[in-house]
């Protein structure tokens, strides 16, 4: 359980925190909280998801995935998102947003996926959680409703995304899940 943790907080809190530039942000990327519990959720706002941000995400996500499987490069860990580096600036070529942005969808989506997962209704079973050792909160939050927390219009447009997205995620964290 220890390592699916440590690599979600990893996919999902690496980078820029979002919101740091509102008047660099695209269109419709307002950052906002978002669900009844969106106050204790996480330290990070959800970000307003958009048909484009998770346009942009997919195409970072494959990005993500093909550097990981890269001859000679070590597969335990995933890719650090930032405008610095080596890998990071890739995925944001390919995703065409900036690190701000492409790290709040990650922290907005991935919670969500992460979940689904636990649950059995994501690809591969990889994250499993061992109820009776959660806090009500905890408890709640992964046997309840993983949109809960997103605005209902992030919830709508993250549902009709799931398709193409749910594939990408799955291949980019499996990948460093296998070997961590």
């Amino acid at each position: 359980m220890l390592i699916p943790a440590l690599l979600l907080a990893a996919l999902t809190a690496c980078g820029d925190e979002p919101g740091q530039d509102a008047a660099a942000a695209p269109a419709g990327a307002a950052v906002a909280p978002a669900g009844p519990s969106a106050g204790t959720a996480s330290r990070y706002e959800a970000i307003e998801l958009t048909d484009e941000l998770l346009e942009a995400w997919a195409r970072g996500l494959r990005k993500e995935a093909e550097i990981v499987r890269r001859p000679g490069r070590g597969a335990h860990y995933g890719v650090m998102v930032s405008e610095h580096g080596d890998e990071g600036p890739e995925v944001l070529e390919a995703a065409g947003i900036p690190a701000a942005d492409y790290n709040a969808v990650a922290r907005t989506v991935g919670p969500v996926f992460h979940i689904l997962n636990s649950q059995g209704k994501l690809g591969r079973q990889f994250v499993s959680m061992d109820l009776e050792r959660l806090d009500d909160e905890q408890r709640r939050r992964y046997t309840g409703d993983p949109f809960e927390d997103l605005s209902p219009r992030s919830a709508e447009v993250l549902r009709r995304h799931m398709d193409r997205l749910a594939p990408l995620w799955h291949e980019a964290v499996a990948i460093t899940a296998q070997h961590g």
